[in-house]
């Protein structure tokens, strides 16, 4: 791969971490407030999103058009992934629990972030479309690796999850990731913590010393 295509990469999915702050700003403001004034916060924040896209996409504004080379070249006439990505939080944080949520949340940003870059750095032979075994491999691994680090009590349950987010990532193609591989692996996740009554941790993070 052609080394500036590659740092424009990591430049993209630099920023594409961002998304983590989301989930940063629910949990304050769900340990401070609550669950509905927290999903309100979010909202609010996808609707700033629609009004730049507004005028990104209605209105062409040369301020906006400098940041066009952040964009996937479907993106630059289309709703950027950042909108799904929000759609998804809000989905997420809403339908279901807490710590199911932040899984798949994370999942689909270092999942991703892995599988690209991987995939495009040493990633030669396609599986499906443009995906690579070597960028599926390491999207997967990361998947399970985040999910560990969150739940290291239920360790099944988020490698079942990494598989469905890696998974959804590999077959998603023309619709967005952002939006397709957290509500997939989440809803996955939620089922099976239904059906074999999973006991997730309580949302504390007093032992943190953070609150």
């Amino acid at each position: 791969m052609h080394k500036s295509s590659f740092i424009w990469e990591l430049l993209r999915k630099t920023v594409h971490l961002s998304g983590l702050l989301i989930v940063v700003g629910y949990t304050l403001i769900l340990h401070f407030f609550s669950d509905r004034i927290a999903i309100l916060a979010i909202t609010a924040l996808l609707l700033i999103l629609l009004e730049i896209e507004y005028v990104r996409l209605e209105h062409r504004s040369r301020f906006v058009e400098v940041f066009d080379s952040m964009f996937r070249k479907h993106e630059k006439d289309n709703i950027s992934g950042a909108v799904f990505l929000v759609v998804s939080c809000i989905i997420c944080f809403a339908a279901f629990d807490y710590w199911v949520a932040v899984v798949a949340l994370f999942m689909t940003v270092f999942g991703d972030l892995f599988a690209s870059l991987f995939g495009k750095a040493f990633g030669k032979r396609v599986i499906y479309n443009t995906k690579t075994y070597i960028g599926t491999i390491a999207g997967l691994l990361a998947n399970i690796a985040i999910g560990i680090l969150i739940l290291p009590e239920v360790i099944w349950l988020v490698v079942a999850m990494g598989v469905v987010a890696t998974f959804t990532e590999l077959m998603t193609n023309k619709m967005d990731d952002n939006l397709t591989v957290p509500l997939f692996a989440g809803f996955a996740g939620q089922m099976l913590v239904y059906v074999f009554s999973v006991d997730l941790p309580a949302v504390d993070f007093t032992y943190l010393g953070l609150f």
